[in-house]
């Protein structure tokens, strides 16, 4: 038996209001999270190495998407008649600097301590990062004594920074009363204090290094 056009078309239509309709939705693309890469003085090269990634050198300022790097990465700026100078950028310290520090887990002290732009609270990336390249070429030792005293000042200024965040942390009554005395604070916020040191004195340890290997016209 022959069916007619129009009883054709209708079956046809209603077949295709029996198929079920998608409402899966495409998958959202990751929002980039960059870190800027300041360099001092502000011509330095840089480049980014990460434990998955690269960027190769250019200008300063760039940016990079650390998470795509993977943590850590070494940004390692260059610039004429400074030494080859290169910061770690680590994940920034979450929940907060003093239990990062108690854990004993590295910080950056030249990153800020707030988010990429436009990343929640919760994110590991950094704002920024500042990468001040040390001197190599000097007229004369008072030249040399006083660029590096001026560069201690700024890293012993951004250790102290840290040091007040912790303390700042651990005076929160939640943890102030956990094992806390009348001379003396909690456990763990010692821990966090003396690990704090020993980052800042590996830290100017190196910067020593670095001021030793300068050398005059």
């Amino acid at each position: 038996m022959i069916r007619s056009f129009p009883a054709l078309a209708l079956i046809a239509a209603l077949a295709g209001c029996a198929l079920p309709q998608s409402t899966a939705k495409p998958p959202a693309i990751p929002v980039p999270q960059l870190t800027i890469v300041e360099a001092v003085p502000p011509d330095a090269r840089c480049r980014a190495v990460g434990r998955i990634g690269r960027r190769d050198m250019q200008a300063a300022p760039m940016s990079i998407e650390p998470r795509k790097l993977g943590f850590p990465v070494e940004v390692t700026c260059e610039a004429p008649g400074y030494l080859t100078t290169t910061e770690t950028l680590y994940p920034r310290p979450l929940p907060d600097v003093l239990s990062t520090a108690k854990d004993r887990l590295p910080i950056s002290p030249m990153a800020d301590l707030a988010p990429a732009a436009g990343a929640p609270a919760t994110s590991q990336v950094p704002y920024r990062l500042i990468v001040p390249l040390r001197g190599a070429l000097f007229a004369t030792a008072a030249d040399r004594t006083a660029f590096y005293d001026a560069l201690i000042g700024d890293r012993l200024a951004r250790w102290t920074a840290l040091q007040h965040q912790a303390e700042a942390e651990c005076s929160n009554p939640a943890v102030s009363r956990a094992g806390s005395s009348s001379t003396s604070p909690p456990e763990l916020c010692r821990r966090a204090y003396n690990w704090l040191r020993e980052l800042r004195d590996v830290d100017l340890r190196k910067l020593e290094i670095d001021r030793r290997r300068a050398t005059f016209r």
